[in-house]
């Protein structure tokens, strides 16, 4: 038998809401105990208020990053073509600035809790996906150390040499361990 309970979280935004689900179910014969499964679904409309990095938005207090992606840092350098250096992490924030300026409100799903207390989530400005968007214009990678989504997006952006595949970078995870 699956419960759900919703809740609204009062003074947050319009329409955030939490869901808990769980299911209980008795186990007959040998097992002869309850096993409980518990879950929790955090989604509903995110006005943001701040617009940190490639990677992450904040809605007033509330801190979003982008499920399934990692965009270059702010103080990050790329080079183009020529060998000549770009400032690729700031071009990445511009980029998502301009996704999300598309929409006062984005649609985000929970789907982790990263070790910063940041919400994990994957946010929809109307029918586009910010994370598949922020890959295939090549401002950001498919973060494969947590999800596989966005691999097609990030083999399109390197085929076509767009963003950052325009030239050579060091990947987000490898520059943030060296600086």
């Amino acid at each position: 038998m699956r419960y759900f309970i919703q809740y609204f979280i009062p003074g947050l935004y319009p329409g955030l809401f939490v869901v808990f689900f769980w299911a209980a179910a008795s186990l007959s014969g040998a097992e002869g105990a309850a096993a409980t499964e518990t879950h929790f679904d955090l989604s509903g409309t995110v006005r943001v208020t701040k617009i940190s990095d490639g990677d992450s938005v904040r809605s007033g207090s509330l801190r979003i990053r982008l499920f399934g992606i990692d965009a270059p840092e702010i103080k990050q350098q790329c080079q183009d073509q020529n060998g000549a250096d770009w400032t690729c992490g700031i071009a990445a924030r511009n980029k998502l600035q301009d996704l999300v300026s598309t929409s006062p409100y984005l649609t985000c799903n929970l789907r982790d809790v990263d070790r910063y207390g940041r919400l994990v989530m994957q946010c929809f400005a109307g029918a586009t996906d910010i994370g598949a968007a922020m890959v295939e214009a090549g401002y950001a990678l498919a973060y494969r150390r947590y999800a596989e989504d966005y691999h097609s997006q990030e083999q399109q952006a390197q085929k076509s040499r767009r963003g950052i595949w325009k030239g050579a970078f060091m990947p987000p995870w490898d520059w943030r361990k060296a600086n």
